[in-house]
């Protein structure tokens, strides 16, 4: 049987508000399901929660990213649909990030000795407080109150820098698994070549819109002359 692929991406449960409340959901239930089954009395299990919630939220960051530049290289029923629920999948991220944060903190307050062992890097912490100003900048400006204290051009600078800054740091770290710490999970390739995909996209999308520029521009010239 054919899926009526317009009537499942409108949806009301698969967009907006419904849409959140439903992914971030799935995230809290998972972590929840996972961390009961483990001794988290343990450094190792709660450092292993802290991965599990980064991959969480990995997917929904790499669509966030590659929402706008998906739509002007290849226009459809998909790509409309990601670009218009961009907001929504950018604060399931955030959720995701949210239970990492607990579990960080978690671990640094509970099990301070292996975290300063094991765990801590001072450039990794620096670049990981980096990206949760600017997690939480994005948020709070995603709604009006936050908004609204920004010119457009500043909101804009924000959200780019933002996203750009986030994904460069996930991606980065799936490089450094590879092609560094020589690891060869399964999972680990497929965010890694989901990320670079993505990166792709932003590439194709800027290469699309300057090759058009110079057409536009004439067209701007020949219609001022007449």
């Amino acid at each position: 049987m054919a899926i009526d692929l317009q009537a499942l991406l409108n949806n009301p449960y698969l967009n907006q508000w419904k849409l959140f409340f439903i992914g971030s959901g799935l995230i809290s239930l998972s972590t929840l399901l996972i961390a009961i089954q483990l001794d988290l009395s343990s450094a190792e299990a709660i450092s292993s929660m802290i991965k599990y919630t980064v991959r969480c939220a990995v997917p929904f960051l790499f669509l966030v990213f590659m929402a706008s530049s998906l739509q002007v290289v290849w226009p459809s029923l998909f790509s409309r649909w990601l670009a218009r629920n961009r907001k929504f999948l950018g604060l399931c991220f955030a959720s995701a990030m949210a239970w990492q944060a607990l579990f960080i903190l978690w671990l640094a307050n509970i099990h301070s000795h292996y975290y300063a062992e094991e765990v801590y890097n001072l450039s990794d912490t620096i670049e990981g407080v980096g990206g949760y100003l600017f997690l939480l900048a994005m948020v709070v400006t995603s709604f009006e109150f936050g908004r609204s204290r920004l010119t457009v051009k500043q909101w804009r600078n924000l959200h780019k820098a933002g996203i750009y800054y986030l994904w460069a740091y996930a991606w980065s770290v799936y490089w450094y698994e590879l092609y560094y710490y020589g690891t060869h999970e399964l999972i680990d390739y497929v965010f890694y070549w989901f990320g670079f995909g993505a990166w792709g996209l932003r590439m194709l999308a800027w290469s699309k819109k300057e090759q058009k520029k110079p057409i536009n521009k004439g067209k701007t010239k020949l219609k001022s002359s007449t």
